[in-house]
């Protein structure tokens, strides 16, 4: 008997046929491991970022780091810069950005500021030029407006903190959100209404309609959203978005909650 039989044109078909089954049943598997593998990189990031976040106040006396962009007067100190938009190349320059903003010194790296399924840098903006760039930003998160992310006298219904001493309950206050600002780079702070219980800037929802949140004791999580209009209001990039009749309203109350301040004005 020959050792090494011919392979017959049937059986090459059915084995290519069992290798083409199989690579259809891996193909999802690898892209849900491809997902969840962003997830735990953008975790990890608002992690590192959470901890340079109390470093920074550690060092200033528990000043904490402005939570705007652009400004470096005191007292807001911002954590990241605002990019020249008359310099290039584009994405160089951004994080140009990110390394001259005061909280660099405690990360380290530009990639940490970017989640990597964030791929705004790689297309067009959605209003372009409205802040001086073409395409979309490669900073995925932002500090909320309560973080000394606006005036301390006061704006948006608020008077932020400014300092540690102030804050109470750290695990169940946000610091650090994921944002997708279309116009060409997250701008200012996140914000929203706390006293009139509304929204006003949209997230990003890159991780299968959930967000990463970064808390005031330096943890992370990856929240899920359940409203449609929370959904639909992060998908379409929608300022000022309504709660629908429909919904429950649990997001907004969530976030709200878990939103600092001082007090109201």
């Amino acid at each position: 008997m020959n050792p090494n039989p011919t392979i017959t044109r049937f059986q090459a078909l059915a084995l290519a046929a069992v290798i083409f089954f199989a690579l259809t049943l891996m193909l999802p598997m690898t892209s849900t491991a491809r997902s969840s593998g962003k997830s735990t990189v953008c975790l990890a990031n608002l992690h590192i970022l959470g901890r340079a976040w109390l470093a920074y106040a550690k060092d200033n006396d528990g000043r904490i780091v402005g939570g705007s962009t652009g400004s470096t007067d005191a007292p807001y100190y911002s954590w990241v810069q605002w990019p020249d938009n008359s310099a290039a190349p584009e994405l160089q320059e951004k994080m140009r950005a990110i390394t001259a903003g005061k909280l660099f010194a405690y990360v380290g790296t530009v990639q940490t500021y970017h989640c990597p399924s964030d791929p705004r840098y790689l297309l067009p903006s959605r209003d372009p030029g409205s802040y001086g760039f073409e395409s979309g930003g490669f900073r995925s998160y932002s500090i909320v407006g309560g973080m000394k992310g606006v005036a301390e006298y006061g704006e948006w219904e608020i008077i932020p903190h400014v300092s540690t001493a102030t804050l109470q309950n750290p695990a169940g206050k946000c610091v650090f959100i994921e944002e997708a600002d279309g116009r060409g780079e997250n701008a200012g702070s996140w914000v929203l209404y706390p006293e009139s219980h509304r929204w006003v800037d949209p997230f990003a929802i890159w991780h299968n309609q959930r967000s990463t949140l970064g808390f005031a004791d330096g943890r992370a999580e990856m929240h899920q959203w359940i409203d449609r209009s929370t959904i639909d209001m992060s998908k379409n990039q929608t300022f000022y978005q309504s709660v629908y009749p429909t919904d429950s309203g649990i997001d907004l109350a969530y976030m709200i909650q878990a939103y600092p301040y001082v007090r109201l004005l």
